[in-house]
């Protein structure tokens, strides 16, 4: 593959990502990244969300947040670590 197309893609992955909090219930996602300090990062770890996770977005909570499926465990997440997780749908 050229460089060129290697940037096409790699420009059209990072174009495709959007945060947790913007998708909607239903959405069926991968997580990419986390922009969090580590300690938070770490705990999302703990909790089973890390990139390549693939989730469901169970509901939307109070306050922005989201309620996630990973499996059959639920996870509740406030609104700015929604915001802080870059996914990408599916």
């Amino acid at each position: 593959m050229s460089e060129l197309q290697n940037a096409k893609e790699l420009s059209s992955a990072q174009t495709s990502l959007c945060t947790l909090k913007d998708c909607a219930a239903g959405d069926e996602a991968v997580i990419e990244r986390v922009d969090m300090e580590e300690k938070y990062v770490f705990r999302l770890f703990e909790l089973g969300l890390r990139k390549g996770m693939r989730i469901r977005i169970s509901q939307r909570a109070n306050f922005g947040g989201k309620v996630v499926a990973r499996g059959q465990e639920r996870i509740a997440l406030d609104g700015k670590t929604a915001a802080a997780i870059r996914v990408r749908k599916l």
